[in-house]
């Protein structure tokens, strides 16, 4: 499509560059030079489009089945330049006209010269020394090098895999934002009193030191009565040195 269009069946635009398996046929000449004329089917409505060629005007024409988009610009949207027009192009052959727009000319030229200036010190102060340049880019980089290596050892010290950023102070004020449930806390609460509550020793040791204690207590519970039994009877003779 050699621009846009809008399709006569459903109204839909057709994008300049779009191809189409079109039939073409020479419907005549302008002098020596064929003018062609292309057949084909929009794809979204299966509406018939005849499209010829301009040899004279040197564009397409529509001749069916749709009609061209108009498209108008602004020169200072599009950051275009304005041609002149037929007239202005016959003024600027008469040496008065081009007299007087030549002194306006030079007028923008003198307000625009300082910011011309300012702008060409500014390349020359950035391109003035490619040595130096190279060097500040060069030492740069080295040291985005080191202290991606740091990072990276860091968090291989840790035991991650990824590369840590360092933490800034946004990264400290989200984490104290969060607050975790209260079943959270109450579990670790929990569970930490009955770690506390529970004996130190586990396993085999802690039968073995059970029954240990059992032993003792059982052997002083013999000795006690043994004495009292002494005592009683009057064979045993308390230490004069006893008070």
């Amino acid at each position: 499509m050699p621009y846009n269009i809008w399709c006569g069946g459903c109204e839909s635009m057709i994008a300049k560059g779009v191809r189409f398996n079109a039939e073409k046929k020479q419907v005549g000449n302008y002098y020596s030079t064929k003018i062609w004329s292309f057949t084909m089917k929009s794809a979204c409505c299966k509406q018939e489009i005849v499209i010829q060629t301009d040899p004279q005007n040197c564009q397409y024409v529509i001749i069916s089945g749709a009609r061209k988009k108009v498209e108008e610009f602004d020169e200072e949207d599009a950051e275009t330049l304005l041609l002149p027009v037929d007239e202005e192009r016959s003024k600027l052959s008469d040496p008065f006209y081009r007299l007087e727009h030549q002194e306006e000319d030079i007028k923008k030229k003198k307000e625009a010269e300082p910011a011309l200036v300012r702008l060409q010190r500014l390349s020359d102060s950035r391109h003035s020394d490619d040595y130096v340049l190279n060097k500040a880019l060069r030492a740069k980089l080295r040291s985005q090098k080191k202290r991606v290596a740091e990072e990276e050892a860091a968090s291989r010290k840790m035991g991650f895999g990824i590369r840590l950023l360092p933490a800034s102070e946004e990264d400290v004020a989200a984490a104290k934002r969060v607050k975790f449930a209260q079943k959270f806390e109450r579990n670790r609460k929990d569970k930490r009193a009955l770690i506390q509550s529970a004996s130190i020793f586990s396993g085999p040791y802690a039968s073995s030191s059970s029954k240990t204690n059992l032993e003792l207590q059982s052997k002083r519970r013999k000795i006690n009565a043994a004495v009292a039994s002494k005592l009683l009877v009057g064979g045993f003779k308390p230490s004069s040195r006893a008070r």
